[in-house]
């Protein structure tokens, strides 16, 4: 890892939001709050004018331009394992490309919504255009989602069922993550673990709340056994008080806050993994700063960072009736 993008990643954390200057954002008013955000990495992405009008656009436009220009100086598998963690933005776009497909939404109403992706030269048009899905399916330019797609179609056929392709995309998307983490540095191994741990549990348990068995979330999910086994999960999943397994994964600290909690709640529990993420990434920037776990850890920070900002700003646009 060059020094020069270590230097340039702690430049950036110097300018990022901390979560202490957004609760005290919490209850400001416009301008205060457009000073702060300019002050940050968002900044540039902020000088079209100080209104609120379409800040969340905005905010995520600073976002990937600010990833973007780290990208030109990682090399190999270090650039692979970025570039598969952002591809959470591609998969947004396929899903909303399908779903404007099999509902029959016009093209310019879907336009507005999808991610512009700096690192990525991809023709979303000629997804947009295409003439049915197994055409739309066909353009697909990345092969191991096109030939997951065309499998799924195999099966629905005609049926307008939109579950079946957005959930093989998500697979597709964490399983090659799960398989990034066995092969990782030691220093980005924890950071990655406890980021794809937290999307699995969350997304069993969203299946559990839609109805799903166990057996039939396995049939959904990613293989996740280099995880987490297959018995753990079903216990965490099917048991009423085997939730609290989950605090294996986590801290002994936040494992105790887990264990008194009164009842299972999904958010809560993702706040804890939060927590525990924010650890692992301090201890990754001082026991080992120069290595890929610093690049990683920064990009994961600035999505919680992102999300803040944009349920702040939006609270305050909506408060001011957009102005």
């Amino acid at each position: 890892m060059s020094a020069y993008l270590l230097a340039k990643i702690r430049g950036k954390l110097s300018r990022m939001v901390r979560e202490e200057d957004i609760e005290a954002l919490a209850g400001a008013d416009r301008e205060t709050l457009m000073q702060r955000l300019q002050s940050s990495t968002y900044g540039a992405s902020l000088e079209e004018g100080g209104t609120l009008e379409r800040i969340s656009d905005r905010l995520r436009h600073g976002f990937f331009a600010d990833v973007a220009n780290l990208l030109p100086a990682l090399t190999n598998d270090d650039k692979v394992l970025v570039l598969d963690i952002l591809a959470r933005y591609r998969v947004e776009n396929l899903k909303t490309i399908l779903r404007a497909q099999l509902r029959h939404i016009p093209t310019d109403e879907v336009k507005p919504h999808l991610f512009s992706l700096p690192w990525e030269h991809v023709d979303y048009q000629r997804l947009l255009d295409a003439p049915g899905i197994e055409a739309l399916i066909q353009a697909v330019p990345w092969p191991e989602y096109r030939i997951r797609l065309d499998a799924v179609h195999r099966q629905v056929g005609d049926k307008q069922e939109l579950f079946p392709y957005e959930s093989d995309i998500d697979a597709t998307y964490l399983g090659r993550l799960i398989r990034h983490c066995p092969k990782v540095a030691a220093d980005v191994g924890p950071i990655l673990k406890n980021r794809v741990i937290k999307e699995l549990l969350a997304w069993t348990f969203r299946l559990k709340h839609y109805g799903y068995s166990f057996p039939e979330m396995v049939n959904i999910l990613p293989d996740f056994r280099s995880l987490i086994p297959h018995e753990e999960l079903r216990h965490i999943v099917e048991d009423a008080d085997g939730w609290h397994a989950i605090a294996r994964f986590l801290g002994s600290d936040l494992a105790h806050e887990l264990d008194h909690m009164d009842k299972f709640e999904l958010d809560a529990v993702e706040t804890l993994f939060d927590r525990r993420f924010l650890r692992l990434t301090q201890q990754t920037f001082i026991a080992s700063p120069f290595g890929i776990g610093v690049v990683v850890g920064y990009v994961y920070l600035k999505e919680l960072e992102l999300a803040q900002l944009i349920e702040l700003t939006e609270h305050v646009r909506t408060s001011t009736g957009g102005k």
